[in-house]
């Protein structure tokens, strides 16, 4: 594993630190100012507000100034926006510092998955796309961790992070700016979002599953727990299993994506993850057997956004990735904001367990849609590997 590689692993585990942080911390804040649980959610959206706008901006800045600038720009607007939260509780404040994060974050997330992906070789795609998969979700995990530092002041979980982010966005310094290849004249005004879309409308419900995972199991699980009279401590317990799945097996499920194909391997996947899901109501009939069936959802599909990615860039040509990682990010942020107002919406007006009827029911429609998927040819593409 080379320097390059190295450094920018480090920049998606600040990343995943950085949002594993803010989203609980925040909505903790939030509730001892008497905020309502709704708005506290309606807040929370805004950073996923803030990573969708930026989204489309990526492929062009990429292409003007190269993969660095933008992370370079990604870290200093989320390092300078959690120091600013040490100044203390200030509504409308707080929700300009949760656009600025989740809009730096997107930065981050886009330059450097379309960065690793460009100089990873096409035969260890998938072990290297799994590298950052682990990454983000070690930092996702690692990230609430901080929330112990409230004993020592509210301000000191934000300083602490802040300082953290700004010493591993240094380290780019040791990297030498680079940028993708780009289209002729021809390939750039024939090629569109809307065709690049219809090549990889497959490979992009990776991402947009993973982001609808996540964040309804860190929203909704909570409260599906405790309707079921499952204690605090259990909860702390049982959620972070998913991640931890995800972490023990999404290096060697990319390494076999490499061997059989990312398309075959989420398939596989998928059906396995959707049964999961679909049974937890059915046979999860203690705190010991929920935590077994959660961790097993997260080793099935805990790897989707990396397969995802590595699926995209198997599928199309270099010149193209920026704009399929363009929708890729899209796509795990439209994710992350339905998985949350779905659930929420069918366990207030059906049923608690229908959470996991949504994402069980979301995976087997994946598995589903595969048989549907017809990889484009080199004439689909319009232009060459």
């Amino acid at each position: 594993m080379n320097r390059k590689l190295i450094i920018l692993l480090g920049m998606i585990l600040a990343a995943g630190i950085s949002q594993g942080m803010i989203l609980p911390l925040l909505s903790l804040l939030l509730e001892q100012q008497g905020v309502s649980a709704l708005a506290n959610n309606m807040q929370a959206a805004v950073l996923y507000i803030g990573a969708i706008s930026v989204v489309f901006a990526g492929e062009r800045l990429i292409g003007k100034y190269g993969y660095k600038p933008l992370i370079v720009a990604g870290f200093i607007m989320v390092a300078g926006s959690t120091l600013t939260f040490t100044l203390g509780y200030m509504p409308v404040l707080w929700l300009l510092l949760r656009f600025l994060i989740g809009a730096g974050d997107s930065l981050i997330h886009y330059s450097t998955q379309t960065w690793m992906t460009a100089i990873s070789p096409p035969d260890k795609r998938g072990r290297y796309l799994s590298w950052y998969g682990l990454m983000y979700g070690a930092g996702f995990a690692i990230g609430p961790l901080f929330i112990n530092l409230l004993e020592w002041g509210q301000w000191v979980p934000f300083a602490v992070t802040g300082v953290l982010l700004a010493l591993i966005g240094s380290t780019l310094i040791f990297v030498a700016n680079e940028r993708p290849p780009v289209r002729d004249r021809k390939g750039a005004h024939a090629v569109k979002y809307p065709a690049v879309y219809m090549m990889i409308w497959l490979p992009l419900l990776g991402p947009m599953l993973y982001g609808m995972m996540e964040a309804a199991l860190n929203v909704s699980f909570p409260i599906y727990a405790a309707d079921k009279g499952i204690s605090v401590g259990w909860i702390s317990i049982i959620l972070p299993c998913f991640v931890a799945g995800s972490l023990l097996f999404n290096v060697p499920i990319g390494m076999l994506s490499d061997k059989i194909g990312p398309k075959n391997i989420m398939m596989v996947c998928s059906i396995l993850g959707g049964f999961t899901f679909i049974a937890i109501p059915y046979f999860a009939v203690n705190e010991i057997s929920l935590l077994i069936f959660i961790a097993c959802a997260g080793i099935f599909v805990g790897s989707f956004f990396s397969l995802g990615l590595a699926y995209i860039a198997g599928v199309l040509p270099l010149t193209l990735l920026p704009a399929g990682n363009v929708l890729a990010s899209l796509h795990f942020d439209g994710g992350s904001l339905a998985g949350p107002a779905l659930s929420g919406l069918l366990m207030e007006f059906v049923s608690g367990d229908a959470l996991f009827l949504l994402l069980g029911g979301s995976l087997l429609l994946f598995a589903v849609a595969s048989f549907f998927y017809r990889r484009p040819g080199q004439n689909d593409l319009g232009t060459n590997k």
